[in-house]
């Protein structure tokens, strides 16, 4: 069984990347009110929870489709039932890592890395030609730094960009007291942070409410 603990430290590092602020856990469920059209608010539990999750959304009172829930499981088919009839987005894995353990890469001779570190947040862009050709986002709060928005621009990419990214926000992360590494990856990510040789924790199963029905 995985430690839910891991998906509350994911969630506060994840809302300070984010600048969300407003969040509160009720009845075992991490309540986040984002406030963005599309995404007024987002439902973060363990499986044990996600009915009252599912029945939270089913009945705020945001517009269709701007009710989100983040589920960790170990089977995201048993949560999708649970769920139904919310619309179901996609399974999200989140990972862990030792942050010393991360090998290192280097910036290719072609970029400037360029590093912004402020207590609790860092970013690290790479530019070429006075472009941003990748960048990334790691909130620290304590021993946990949280990795968020990891992205290469399409003409960049297999170039190993976003391993020289991930160096970067491990260096600052662990200059501010950061152990360990957590992140939520898509499936298009997950090849990227294996060959760093970041582990699963869970299933992180990513649905909203029905665009054609309200909340």
């Amino acid at each position: 069984m995985y430690d839910d603990d891991v998906l509350r430290r994911w969630q506060r590092g994840w809302s300070q990347a984010r600048e969300w602020t407003d969040y509160a856990e009720v009845d075992g469920v991490i309540v986040v009110r984002i406030g963005e059209p599309d995404r007024r608010v987002e439902y973060l539990t363990t499986e044990q929870h996600a009915t009252t999750a599912a029945r939270m959304a089913h009945t705020d009172a945001n517009p269709a489709g701007s009710s989100w829930l983040k589920i960790t499981t170990t089977s995201p088919s048993r949560v999708a039932a649970v769920l139904h009839p919310l619309e179901l987005i996609r399974t999200e894995r989140l990972l862990t890592i030792s942050l010393s353990d991360q090998p290192a890469s280097q910036v290719p001779g072609s970029y400037e890395l360029e590093v912004s570190a402020m207590p609790g947040l860092i970013d690290v862009e790479l530019r070429t030609d006075g472009k941003t050709a990748a960048s990334g986002r790691m909130s620290v709060l304590g021993a946990d730094a949280v990795a968020d928005v990891i992205y290469t621009a399409p003409p960049h990419r297999r170039r190993g960009l976003a391993h020289a990214v991930m160096t970067a926000l491990a260096d600052a992360a662990l200059d501010q007291g950061a152990t360990t590494g957590l992140l939520s990856a898509s499936a298009e990510g997950l090849p990227l942070y294996e060959s760093l040789n970041w582990s699963p924790v869970a299933d992180l199963v990513v649905g909203r409410t029905g665009l054609l029905s309200g909340g």
